[in-house]
């Protein structure tokens, strides 16, 4: 029987591992629709099973006074960490591998300390510069194959920079979060942003998008692994164990994502070189020389969008 404690870091184990797995996941979901459409059906069943979670866990009156006055900070965070974020991170996956597009979104934490230097005033230390340094040289290896050639002439791939840029927005968001909405329960404002993005979907695929719903098992199952497990219930399991744990333990767990997506990259049998393999080394160690970085600070705050 697990103790209380136990369950909240098999709660970490698994939304991490479903976190890796999605990237594989979501090329499933976008060879049957484009990425506006699987982003569509991701967030309208998230944004519906976090509100059902809501309905019973509600916010408090002081978070939902909060949440009113900075409604702009929060449709902007939708728009721009969320909506754009996905936008990015779909229509790059359609272009790269879920090997690439999982060690260069786990970039996540190096570019989040990077932007909080105009933003927050952030003083990098010495083993946050080891760590980006070390980040950014594997990531060039991982989307150059390890060809130098590649690197001197910057011809990267378009999946590549579009998966940089999703990550360049997610970092932004929780920058953007430190300093305007962290008096804010995370899971509340998750659920908000969330819906934001929903609705922000929901208005442009209406717009500009055909509509089409694959019957396909395949499909179906994907738009569930995305949208119930990656975006409701990790979502809601990721602020639950933040809760009982505290952010500094729950934050180290993140580290399991570009570990947990790269496996199953060789168990599906992905075309990997060894550049990328040296890459994927040098990023993980990256991140882990990051965290026992983090690990000396009081907080951390950390937000799923």
């Amino acid at each position: 029987m697990l103790t209380n404690k136990t369950k909240f870091y098999f709660f970490l184990i698994f939304t991490t591992l479903i976190w890796g797995v999605n990237f594989h996941v979501s090329q499933i979901a976008i060879e049957h629709v484009g990425a506006m459409l699987a982003g569509t059906y991701r967030y309208i069943l998230g944004a519906l099973l976090l509100g059902a979670f809501m309905f019973f866990k509600k916010p408090t009156k002081k978070d939902i006074k909060q949440s009113l006055s900075k409604w702009k900070h929060i449709v902007f965070l939708g728009i721009t960490g969320a909506f754009l974020y996905n936008i990015l991170f779909l229509e790059g996956l359609k272009h790269t591998t879920a090997f690439n597009g999982v060690l260069i979104i786990g970039l996540t934490p190096l570019n989040t300390a990077l932007i909080s230097i105009p933003m927050l005033g952030h003083r990098l230390k010495r083993k946050e510069m080891i760590s980006i340094a070390l980040g950014f040289m594997g990531i060039l290896f991982v989307i150059s194959k390890g060809d130098l050639e590649v690197i001197r002439a910057l011809s990267f791939s378009k999946g590549d920079l579009l998966i940089l840029g999703a990550n360049l927005s997610f970092s932004f968001g929780n920058v953007f979060i430190k300093k305007y909405l962290g008096h804010i329960s995370p899971l509340w404002l998750t659920n908000l942003v969330t819906w934001v993005a929903c609705f922000a979907f929901c208005i442009y695929s209406v717009g500009f998008e055909t509509f089409v719903f694959p019957m396909d098992t395949d499909f179906l199952l994907a738009v569930f692994f995305m949208g119930a497990l990656s975006t409701a219930i990790c979502g809601a399991f990721w602020f639950i164990s933040i809760k009982e744990l505290g952010a500094e333990t729950s934050t180290l767990f993140t580290n399991l994502v570009p570990v947990f997506g790269t496996t199953a990259s060789f168990i599906l049998g992905e075309e990997i070189s060894i550049g990328q393999v040296f890459g994927g080394i040098l990023v993980i160690t990256a991140l882990l020389i990051n965290s026992i970085q983090w690990r000396k600070k009081k907080a951390i705050e950390a937000v799923s969008l």
